[in-house]
């Protein structure tokens, strides 16, 4: 077997202070992706930061994206 694609999606959860606003949470997932690992001078990376969005999202999102970044054209071969 050759692995030619791989991804992760990971929820995370950030705090921000500052002394006017206070605290405030940012909650999301990070995504990554990458591509053609078979060909390292070929590979592609893609990383993506969703606020506000659960994991079963960035899961269904991330398997479209993982298909986008081979080709701008639409013709990312499946």
């Amino acid at each position: 077997m050759s692995v030619t694609r791989a991804a992760l999606a990971a929820p995370f959860a950030l705090s921000v202070r500052t002394s006017q606003q206070g605290r405030s949470v940012l909650l999301g997932v990070f995504s990554w992706a990458t591509v053609n690992l078979s060909q390292p001078e070929v590979r592609k990376d893609r990383h993506w930061f969703d606020l506000g969005v659960g994991l079963d999202w960035a899961g269904e999102r991330l398997q479209e994206r993982i298909y986008e970044i081979d080709g701008a054209d639409g013709s990312a071969e499946r």
